[in-house]
């Protein structure tokens, strides 16, 4: 298995409901790193790569995806 290196962000997410923070590690996604996410399965949405970089041209933020569930979501 590859790795994108993509940063890692400690953000709010519904599957970690259970966790006291409610918290779980998500991955940036790049233009550089998308096929990465694609390739490996990484995402709950069924995006293929150049859906996932359209997208992630249109972030206001950075777009991360969770390392748990897989959604996407942009973070500030």
């Amino acid at each position: 298995m590859s790795h994108s290196g993509a940063r890692q962000w400690r953000v709010s997410c519904p599957c970690a409901a259970e966790k006291v923070d409610g918290k779980r590690m998500h991955s940036q996604v790049s233009k550089a790193n998308a096929e990465y996410f694609v390739t490996e399965d990484r995402l709950a949405a069924d995006l293929d790569e150049e859906e996932l970089r359209e997208r992630h041209d249109r972030a206001d933020g950075a777009l991360v995806a969770c390392n748990v569930c897989g959604k996407l979501k942009e973070v500030s």
